[in-house]
């Protein structure tokens, strides 16, 4: 019986994917499970497997096909089935990040033709970056040959073309005979791959980035703050501005941090909490696991995940049809990242053992950095812990990750004064913010939860095993 291939919704803001590439091809068998194509949002790139065996009997989408959530990619069914006799839909490409031979496999997809001036722009192969610096210095670039793979023209062509290379010297050779040139000062440019990227995407050049970064690494936020064409337009009036440019992943947190503000009912309740046991423990643990690198965090995933154990109305969501229950606790981890916020969850927080936690989150923290993680740990946490304490902030009130139930905020330590036994010692201590639906949790319950989890930071060895 012939299906239909599907673009999934891979979370709930989700309104569009990117094809990247399929793994098989019209006509070849696909096993129920089996990778079938990687698609691409706005925080991930991950591999979509097929949801039942058979054959791969069309493909609408091709790579770099830009498909809304629901949108047929594909056809699957027998091997000698007939086809059903409708028509192919269209989708709007986009190109970027692709490389060569997967964006060649457009034309057999049946996608969206462009318009004859954008195609024209399109003929001639030249980066963005050129582009730009092409209208700025009022260069054809049909007059230029490019030194790229394939002929295409790069920024550093641009820099170095002169008006008379028009005659017949090649563009090569005049980068050849200007030394080092651009491209091995760009090149020289210190700069995250995410700053390239984005500069590359937007027409900046990574060189006016550089000169108004100074004699530092350049970020993705220092290409978003030099897109306008000299870094003196940022200097002026108040009545002068600048234009930042929205990323992906820039838009993702907001769709979602807006849907949480529009569907939620938020409450915060603040508590302050000593720390000394807790940062005793974690000596203690760094001096029996020292490879390991235990953080102050990775205990307090295990702390709050026992708590919640005991308070399960802080680990659910919110459902139509009622409330939802988790019966384990997977921990989301509030991951910064260039250009916005992650939450990847650790699984089963609640069985696992600090030295197995620790572990867990380094691996989801390092994927998270390189864009490596899968939908299933971005989407399956049901309680989110956020940690700002390493950037100096003694409280905040964090924004509940829908349909979580609640999250909780945690600030730096810092050396108080503190009553204890009647005396007055200095302790160190933080501030706790938590966070809760007030659709599922009233208030009292919600301090009782926030009670517990001061409890155990307090009294770690109550619930703890390495």
């Amino acid at each position: 019986m012939i299906s239909n291939v599907l673009m999934p919704k891979l979370g709930l803001v989700m309104k569009k994917g990117k094809i990247i590439k399929w793994y098989k091809q019209t006509g070849d068998p696909v096993r129920e499970g089996e990778p079938l194509f990687q698609i691409s949002t706005e925080k991930v790139t991950i591999d979509v497997e097929a949801k039942a065996s058979g054959f791969l009997r069309v493909i609408y989408a091709g790579p770099g096909a830009v498909v809304p959530v629901s949108g047929i990619v594909g056809l699957m069914g027998d091997k000698d089935e007939p086809l059903p006799d409708i028509k192919p839909p269209t989708y709007e490409i986009d190109k970027k990040g692709l490389d060569d031979s997967s964006a060649s496999k457009n034309a057999e997809a049946g996608l969206k033709s462009v318009s004859p001036e954008v195609q024209q722009e399109k003929d001639i192969k030249a980066s963005p970056a050129a582009k730009r610096l092409a209208r700025e210095k009022g260069i054809d670039l049909s007059a230029v040959k490019g030194s790229g793979p394939g002929g295409r023209i790069t920024e550093t062509d641009i820099a170095n073309f002169k008006p008379d290379m028009q005659g017949g010297i090649p563009a090569r050779d005049a980068n050849a005979r200007a030394g080092e040139g651009l491209q091995s000062v760009t090149a020289g440019i210190p700069a995250t791959p995410y700053a390239r990227k984005l500069a590359e995407e937007h027409g900046i050049s990574i060189r006016q980035v550089a000169h108004a970064a100074g004699d530092r690494k350049i970020y993705a936020q220092d290409v978003i703050n030099s897109s306008s064409p000299s870094a003196s337009d940022q200097a002026g009036t108040a009545e002068q501005s600048t234009l930042m440019p929205l990323t992906d992943i820039r838009s993702a947190v907001a769709d979602r941090m807006s849907y949480s503000v529009r569907t939620v009912a938020p409450v915060t309740l603040g508590m302050e909490v000593a720390a000394d046991e807790l940062l005793k423990l974690k000596n203690a643990l760094s001096l029996s696991y020292p490879s390991d690198k235990i953080t102050i965090n990775d205990i307090l995933v295990k702390l709050v995940a026992m708590a919640l154990k005991r308070h399960p109305l802080a680990n659910a969501s919110w459902e139509e049809s009622g409330i939802r229950v988790y019966h384990g606790v997977n921990m989301g981890i509030g991951v910064a990242i260039e250009g916005g916020l992650i939450v990847p969850a650790i699984a089963n927080a609640d069985r696992k053992n600090i030295l197995q936690i620790s572990r867990e989150a380094k691996d989801l923290i390092e994927r998270a950095k390189t864009g490596r993680l899968t939908f299933e740990e971005l989407s399956r946490g049901t309680f989110t812990l956020t940690n700002l304490g390493a950037f100096g902030i003694d409280m905040f009130t964090p924004i509940i990750n829908p349909p979580q139930s609640a999250t909780l905020g945690v600030g730096k330590i810092v050396k108080k004064p503190w009553v204890v036994n009647d005396r007055i010692e200095i302790v160190p201590a933080m501030v706790l913010s938590l966070t809760f639906d007030h659709r599922i949790i009233d208030g009292a319950p919600a301090a009782q939860c926030l009670m517990t989890i001061k409890q155990y930071i307090e009294n770690p060895y109550l619930v703890l095993e390495v």
